[in-house]
């Protein structure tokens, strides 16, 4: 088993499933036998009026629509894929064990492999696009991507202080432009020249954090160990910690069209907000699988993550 799999498993998830980060033995199963109800999926995104989602030996699924089944779509890999994510409604990213990143151009129908560096033993954690051209990646001990060509080719420098070597778990872009970064034991590092410099950003919390999630405007939260939920209101340049009704971790989030603010994560708990992050709710995904990813639907949320596919009411 690659040294990189305890990393992965403490650093971006904590508890989730140890299973789904690992390298896996046997003949892989052609596409029409693989269903996302039996596939750990870590991470969803919507493109379109579709929406794909990715996840352990490098399985990707797609639904063409709100109505269309969820169909396996063909992969250059068999590593586990941590995180997809879209600049527009063709153009996307998915990343991964391995530091395998792909690359799609039609909206998540077909995938191709642009970087990998197994021996590197560091897996990617997360994504994001600033435009065509320019993109991000991070990951375990410190790994920071970076592609100027729209994804042919990667380099890698260092972002943290001189002697530290955190992993960084998420990244995104705020809607003025400034990019955040989640990571372990109370990391958090903020650009505001599109990526270029980084600065650390005084956290309440020494835990680690999981995701970070744009509310729109100059507000962003940031989530992760114990349910400890952060909410800034100035672009990330401070934060504060808000209140919610759980002490299990969070994974992932997204922001409804509706306004509803949607944080997954542990036991199947989804936490929900109707004004900004400021106050939530929650209820419970029924078995209580592990959650990594949301999206909302119009009579509720698609959560994903252990057994796939859940369905949850948020009413």
């Amino acid at each position: 088993m690659s040294k990189a799999v305890p990393a992965l498993f403490l650093a971006f998830v904590a508890v989730i499933l140890s299973y789904a980060f690992a390298h896996r033995t046997g003949e892989p199963k052609p596409a029409t036998e693989v269903r996302i109800e039996t596939t750990m999926i870590m991470s969803a995104a919507s493109v379109g009026d579709a929406r794909v989602a990715v996840g352990e030996r490098g399985r990707i699924f797609r639904q063409a629509n709100a109505k269309s089944p969820w169909l396996a779509v063909k992969s250059p890999t068999e590593s586990t894929l941590t995180r997809v994510h879209f600049l527009d409604a063709q153009q996307g990213l998915a990343v991964g064990h391995d530091q395998v990143i792909l690359r799609t151009t039609d909206a998540g129908k077909t995938w191709k492999q642009v970087f990998s560096d197994a021996a590197a033993e560091t897996p990617i954690f997360d994504v994001v696009q600033l435009d065509a051209t320019r993109a991000f990646a991070i990951g375990a001990y410190g790994l920071f991507l970076e592609t100027v060509d729209g994804g042919a080719t990667w380099t890698s420098r260092f972002i943290l202080p001189e002697g530290e070597d955190r992993h960084l778990n998420a990244i995104a872009k705020l809607a003025d432009g400034t990019l955040m970064i989640a990571g372990e034991a109370g990391t958090i590092l903020r650009s505001t020249d599109a990526g270029a410099n980084w600065q650390k950003v005084d956290s309440p919390y020494a835990g680690s954090y999981f995701g970070v999630q744009p509310l729109g405007g100059t507000q962003v939260i940031m989530y992760g160990m114990r349910g400890k939920l952060l909410r800034s209101d100035d672009n990330g340049a401070s934060f504060v910690e808000v209140a919610v009704p759980i002490t299990t971790s969070l994974f992932g989030s997204t922001v409804a069209a509706d306004g509803r603010v949607l944080v997954a994560g542990q036991n199947g708990e989804l936490l929900i907000s109707r004004d900004s992050a400021q106050t939530f709710t929650n209820t419970k995904v029924e078995g209580r699988p592990m959650l990594s990813s949301v999206l909302p639907t119009a009579t509720g949320a698609d959560v994903f993550g252990e057994k796939g596919l859940h369905a949850a009411a948020t009413n």
